[in-house]
Formats: structure tokens, sequence, C-alpha cells
């Protein structure tokens, strides 16, 4: 018989942050966690990413309010917000209690595939 699990996920629906489930967008937040400015190419680059993509997943943190932007020359610089910042460490942790509860429920010996049930 299989453990009842659904009164964890509710907990975890309400702990992943719905802006860094998209891969892109906590990657960016991962190059960015230190706090300090970096050049918006570095991290671009880092995540070989095309212009037109990065621009879209940066302008939606920002409008979030997790990221915030300064203009030096012809540099554009970005750094994670405080906001950003507390709700990147929420959500990295729920993702690793999520992992937890998952690997938790994997059954302990696992046929290979392609075995019939008999």
């Amino acid at each position: 018989m299989t453990p009842p699990v659904r009164a964890v996920l509710p907990t975890f629906q309400k702990e992943l942050d719905p802006l860094l489930l998209m891969p892109v967008r906590l990657f960016i937040a991962c190059l960015l966690a230190d706090g300090e400015w970096s050049d918006d190419i570095a991290v671009r680059s880092a995540l070989q990413l095309g212009e037109r993509s990065f621009v879209t997943h940066v302008e939606c943190l920002l409008a979030a309010g997790y990221l915030e932007a300064r203009t030096q020359g012809d540099l554009k610089k970005l750094r994670l917000t405080s906001l950003g910042g507390d709700r990147f460490a929420e959500h990295v942790g729920a993702l690793s209690r999520v992992t937890f509860a998952a690997v938790k429920l994997l059954p302990t010996t696992r046929r290979p595939r392609g075995d019939a049930e008999l």
C-alpha cells in the first residue's frame, strides 16, 4: 500500500516560488546569489543564452523586485535584491525538501525496465 502524501504537497506548493520554477530564472538567481553587481553579459554568457531570451527572464525578475539593474557606461550591471535573495533561499530550501520527500517515496528495490509483471 502506498503511503499518503497529500498532506505534504500543499506545504511544498506554498514554499516553491513560481518565478524560480523556471530553471533559467533559478540559474540567474544562483549566479547573482552573492549580492554583488555582475555584468549582464557575463551572466548571459555563463548560461549560454541568446540576448532576447535572457532579457525576457531578467525583465520578469526585475518587475518582481528580485533583481535590480544599473548602467555603468556601456555596461549593464545586475544584482539580486534582498527580496530576491530571501525568495531564492526559501525556494532552494523547499526544492531540497521536495527532493528528500521524493526519495523517501521511491521503492527500496526497483525492477529493471522491460520486466513484465507476472
